[in-house]
């Protein structure tokens, strides 16, 4: 549903159709990777889940691939109705979008799950972020993270931090701050990208992650595997504008923010199946070389994201925030859902 708002090009998204007496709204969504994979599953759960819940008044029609906006542009196109809902990317808006960009800094052995609830505790239920996605026409739906990721090489082993030296590697991500104070040969490419790139030798390594390897292929032309222990990108979420949201009855209005643990759970449980099946296939049937960092390497991993942690502390500083207390929260919460998932386990265990 679109409004004519902060110069935004209005679009019709709202349709009455004629099944029986009710009103159906239609709701323009954005994504920008391709409709597969477990990501996609996850996005196609909520639009299922609109339809479910609201009795068939929620519609979510899902635009792929960047069809109404680049994800480059996801904030602004969001926050002024040139779409319904769709996904944000914190590294794609670090000055304006800090509280959402801190889920790329570099945890040490974090996992999807616990990355997720946390980010998304801390957007349900810290006030100064609540009223900063008021200012900014937002509503947040639900979290994503990708995999811990790891590095795929070919022609160039990586087995320690200094090997990044020099190595033409893509630029992802908080990574890409890491390996190019490392002294990586940074290549700005997509990670949809990478596959031709390493099979072209423009690239020796890039960051990725394991299911998407195998499903890309990518692994068929790895010569060797480094896995990076930190969480994987956790600044992904969905938002809705909030003049949409605010449209919507009292009942539609709880639908939309009130299933984002539901979205975590489904993701991740697929998530970790998908994964586990990659590394059997690049561990066991292809045989690729798993090179593992010990403790000096991620000390100068360590040394080599402060940087980009000033700069995070900066960002969050300039929009109102006392950066040290809110990355404190952070860690916190990790910190309770590390301790959740380690004595109950996943909730799709439990049963």
């Amino acid at each position: 549903m679109q409004f004519l708002g902060k110069g935004a090009v209005a679009l019709v998204s709202m349709a009455v159709l004629a099944a029986g007496a009710q009103a159906q709204t239609v709701l323009i969504a954005n994504e920008p990777g391709p409709n597969r994979g477990v990501r996609a599953e996850a996005v196609e759960f909520i639009g299922q889940q609109f339809a479910e819940r609201s009795g068939g008044s929620l519609r979510v029609d899902q635009n792929w691939g960047g069809a109404v906006f680049k994800i480059n542009a996801a904030l602004t196109s969001i926050s002024t109705g040139v779409a319904d809902l769709g996904l944000i990317i914190g590294a794609y808006a670090e000055s304006e979008f800090p509280e959402l960009a801190m889920g790329d800094l570099p945890f040490r052995d974090t996992d999807p799950w616990v990355m997720m609830m946390a980010m998304n505790d801390m957007f349900k239920n810290n006030a100064q972020i609540q009223q900063r996605l008021d200012d900014m026409s937002l509503v947040y739906i639900a979290p994503f993270a990708t995999s811990q990721g790891m590095l795929g090489c070919k022609g160039k082993d990586v087995r320690s931090a200094a090997d990044i030296r020099g190595t033409k590697t893509r630029y992802a991500g908080s990574f890409g701050d890491i390996f190019s104070n490392l002294g990586g040969n940074m290549i700005d490419m997509s990670i949809y990208e990478a596959a031709q790139g390493i099979e072209t030798g423009l690239l020796e390594c890039t960051l990725t992650y394991p299911y998407f390897a195998v499903a890309t292929k990518l692994d068929d032309m790895l010569d060797s595997i480094t896995p990076m222990s930190f969480n994987g990108s956790s600044s992904l979420a969905t938002f809705m504008n909030k003049f949409t949201f605010d449209s919507l009855s009292p009942e539609e209005q709880e639908i939309v923010t009130g299933m984002s643990v539901e979205v975590i759970d489904f993701y991740s449980e697929r998530l970790f199946e998908a994964d586990e099946k990659a590394w059997v296939t690049m561990r066991e049937e292809k045989n690729i070389p798993i090179h593992e960092l010990g403790p000096d390497d991620y000390e100068a991993f360590d040394a080599a994201a402060q940087p980009m942690i000033d700069r995070w502390k900066a960002n969050a500083t300039a929009n109102g925030y006392d950066a040290d207390a809110l990355l404190a929260e952070l860690e916190a919460k990790i910190a309770e859902y590390t301790a959740i998932k380690e004595t109950q386990g996943y909730p799709w265990e439990r049963n």
